[in-house]
């Protein structure tokens, strides 16, 4: 082997080590135990809505006092800007819970009791609901966005895939077909509060 040659041998090395250092920081979410890393440019291109209305169906299982509960219903999803208003419906369509956040004030309604005021909507919820409710965390998911370590957002690709992020275990089962939003949600997490707490979303396409 020529001098030559093993010099040309540790210049490329370099050149690949500091491309995989560069790219393993340029993202602070990484994917689930076993499943492949996504590279930054796998990430899709897709602009973020600041204003968007969704809606769909959700179901969570938790524990209660030890004991596994399950709470099927569906959702509406309002959002402008820092403005958000969600309201959770039982199977049957009655009004669980009406969840409002305005920049750093979260309110949460239910019928039969007095409004609940806090600076932490999701602290509020948990207390409140009895199950963590990871509102800030689903301002990105329920658009298939993840937020990153210096808090910009990326747009997730189109592909089934398992991924952490804020403490939750999410995987984008399906994608809407038309749109670039996902179909199918599942958020797993053990709390110290609810046990292990499963979340299916299924979002409906806008308009229907």
């Amino acid at each position: 082997m020529t001098q030559g040659y093993r010099f040309a041998l540790r210049t490329a090395a370099c050149t690949l080590s500091l491309f995989l250092l560069n790219a393993c920081s340029t993202f602070g979410t990484r994917p689930a135990p076993g499943q492949p890393e996504i590279h930054a440019d796998a990430f899709d291109q897709r602009i973020y809505q600041d204003e968007i209305s969704l809606s769909g169906k959700i179901s969570v299982r938790y524990e209660k006092k030890g004991k596994p509960e399950q709470l099927p219903g569906s959702f509406d999803w309002d959002q402008h800007g820092t403005t958000l208003h969600i309201t959770l419906f039982s199977p049957l369509g009655q009004t669980v819970a009406r969840i409002t956040q305005e920049g750093q004030r979260a309110i949460l309604e239910q019928d039969g009791q007095a409004p609940r005021y806090a600076q932490d909507l999701d602290e509020l919820l948990q207390d409140r609901l009895g199950w963590a409710l990871p509102v800030a965390g689903l301002r990105d998911w329920l658009q298939g966005f993840i937020r990153q370590a210096d808090g910009t957002r990326r747009g997730l690709p189109r592909i089934d895939q398992q991924i952490e992020n804020d403490g939750w275990l999410l995987r984008y089962a399906s994608w809407q077909q038309d749109i670039n939003l996902p179909k199918r949600i599942e958020l797993n997490r053990d709390t110290t509060q609810a046990g292990h707490v499963s979340i299916s979303i299924f979002i409906q396409p806008p308009g229907n």
